[in-house]
């Protein structure tokens, strides 16, 4: 027998029998596929060296990245090393989950990997590595003799953009650093993460917005349009409340009776599952101590009827659960009381981590499980069953939207329980976090209709990213503007543009009868009406122009496409306008060969839009 044959050989179909395995267990693979496809067209046709794949927070990323694993295995990459964020917690979730596929070979901690480095020749390698620095320095020692690494970079984000980028005596971050030595030369760079702002805004690792891979989530997943909605009302248990410290207490105690009671009302309508409820109140380790002495105190109390305690709670919590049912207070009451010792409660960044018990609240082990915490809470970790957050955590200055998007740890699969989920905050706080996600939405929204490198939004409260990390050598930071697909032109579309007496929502109207939803998007226009009033002339329509029609400063591509890298609504053009001074502009331009696009840009206000010009 020829053994060559036999012993570690590797199936090179291990891509499609995942996705049979995920089928057959009721997973939507469509997407997934989709993003693989995609991916390895940009290894293959494209040779893509460095670019990001994106997709909304907690909508199945992970297995993503598992089935993207097991292609290039089968596309004949020997070792691929998934880099993950400093937490043993994080790292333990990732590998359980990329092992309990059956990748063959068996994903490893790079600690776990052979002592001598000749010994990886001849074979593959699935690698897993912590973004810290002594970590990321033995990895490259022990793979120095490697080449054409494949480098996937979850929550990509996060540690690995440079933060000196701006600094005068340039030295890089280390850990951006140690991840560009470890790509080298010849390896390939694929940044995963929901918010990928910072990584375009950075110039992070070279990598090409162009060749960006979109993600999108799977039918079950409920994200931002649910949690976030445009309407007034929203379909889930919102609870707002004033930010005042003297009051913190009384609401986290209230939110814990209303959490017992919630599990209580499912298990009553037959979703007889664990749950999870979230206190994010802080990144202080210290206050996470606080928070959870006051769930202890409300557990103790309510689990022993001679607490001194007991009473009083026992009465808010009857209160509380006929709210929860029409029969009245007694079954959810009693449910709460008769199951209120089936509890976990782990603190999370504490003062004495024990790596692993996040897994007991990720996957709730317990009837009512409670996590406290700050940053492993807010970013990477996978909640199911989470029922109720109670999240005050904010901040001094500007809200940086791609942690605050991270922190939406509410989005996920919910389907089955969506419209009963708790979520307790601030008021002003709400408003802020709503405004983080409508930019967000908007410049991802531009990103996927292919208009070309991404516009981020920011005002005098939030920014895309930390400003550390914005490249200033190559972000335009007020000549941002957004286009939309090609359309072929005639006047019957440019009359659309005329006001005819009309206000700014009767001509927004008329235009979104006139154009398709790829030539003027839906969230463009409802963001657009959104800031207007009745009567008002906030928005000058332009008069169409030619684009390129006698300039020998545009090439051939740019004239087909009508698309340049520094933009094509210049300064002169808010003199032409009929409004100059107004604050949203809309145009059309339009080439020799009859096709055209819709512009969009803002003037002045505290709405400013910032692209990579690189």
């Amino acid at each position: 027998m020829d053994w060559e044959l036999v012993v570690g050989k590797l199936d090179n179909n291990q891509y499609e029998k995942r996705i049979e395995v995920l089928k057959n267990s009721g997973t939507d693979t469509a997407s997934i596929e989709k993003t693989v496809k995609k991916t390895i067209e940009n290894l293959k046709k494209n040779s893509s060296r460095s670019f990001v794949i994106f997709g909304e927070p907690q909508s199945g990323k992970t297995e993503m990245m598992i089935a993207l694993n097991a292609k290039l295995l089968d596309e004949g990459y020997p070792i691929i090393v998934n880099l993950l964020t400093d937490s043993v917690d994080l790292l333990d979730q990732s590998l359980k989950r990329f092992r309990k596929s059956g990748l063959n070979p068996s994903p490893k901690p790079f600690s776990d990997l052979p002592h001598d480095p000749k010994r990886l020749k001849g074979q593959e390698w699935v690698v897993f590595c912590k973004k810290n620095a002594r970590d990321l320095e033995k990895l490259i020692d022990y793979l120095r003799m490697e080449k054409s690494l494949i480098i996937i970079d979850d929550e990509a984000d996060y540690a690995s953009p440079d933060g000196n980028i701006n600094k005068p005596e340039y030295n890089k971050t280390r850990i951006n650093e140690l991840i560009s030595n470890l790509i080298g030369k010849d390896g390939v760079y694929i940044g995963v993460t929901a918010t990928p702002a910072r990584l375009n805004l950075n110039n992070t690792f070279q990598n090409v917005s162009e060749e960006w891979v979109d993600f999108l989530p799977h039918p079950y997943y409920v994200g931002q349009d649910f949690f976030f909605p445009h309407k007034e009302e929203c379909s889930y248990r919102l609870h707002t409340f004033q930010a005042d410290e003297g009051h913190e207490k009384t609401e986290i105690e209230k939110a814990i009776i209303h959490f017992l009671c919630g599990v209580a009302e499912l298990h009553q309508k037959g979703i007889e599952k664990n749950f999870t409820m979230l206190v994010h109140t802080s990144g202080k380790k210290l206050e996470h101590a606080e928070d959870v002495d006051l769930i202890q105190s409300t557990i103790a109390s309510l689990s022993n009827a001679n607490n001194p305690g007991f009473e009083r709670l026992r009465k808010k919590l009857w209160k509380i659960a006929g709210e929860y049912s029409d029969e009245g207070p007694e079954k959810i009451g009693l449910f709460v009381l008769k199951n209120i010792r089936r509890n976990t409660l782990v603190e999370i960044n504490s003062r004495n981590p024990k790596p692993g018990k996040v897994a007991e609240i990720a996957s709730p082990t317990s009837l009512f499980s409670f996590g406290v915490g700050g940053n492993i809470i807010s970013r990477g970790v996978t909640f199911d069953n989470l029922l109720s957050m109670y999240f005050t955590r904010t901040v001094k200055g500007k809200f940086s939207q791609d942690t605050y998007i991270q922190r939406a740890r509410m989005f996920g699969p919910r389907q089955d329980y969506k419209e009963y989920f708790q979520l307790w905050i601030p008021e002003s706080l709400m408003g802020n976090w709503s405004k983080c996600f409508a930019f967000h939405k908007l410049a991802l929204e531009a990103l996927r209709s292919g208009a070309g490198a991404p516009v981020w939004l920011s005002d005098h409260k939030t920014t895309p990213t930390s400003p550390a990390s914005i490249d200033r050598s190559s972000v335009d930071f007020e000549g941002g503007e957004m286009s939309f697909a090609l359309f072929d032109y005639n006047e019957d579309l440019a009359s659309s543009f005329k006001r005819n007496g009309r206000d700014d929502k009767e001509v927004l109207q008329g235009l979104r009868e006139s154009f398709s939803d790829s030539e003027l998007p839906s969230y463009v226009y409802r963001y657009l009406e959104q800031e207007l009033q009745e009567g008002s002339r906030a928005i000058s329509f332009h008069n169409p122009s030619g684009f390129g029609t006698a300039s020998k400063n545009y090439t051939s591509e740019e004239k087909k496409n009508i698309r340049r890298t520094k933009g094509i609504f210049a300064t002169n053009e808010y003199a032409r306008s009929e409004y100059p001074n107004a604050r949203h502009h809309l145009k059309i331009f339009f080439n020799d060969a009859g096709k055209a696009r819709i512009f969009y840009k803002i003037k002045g206000g505290s709405i400013k839009f910032m692209q990579n010009r690189r």
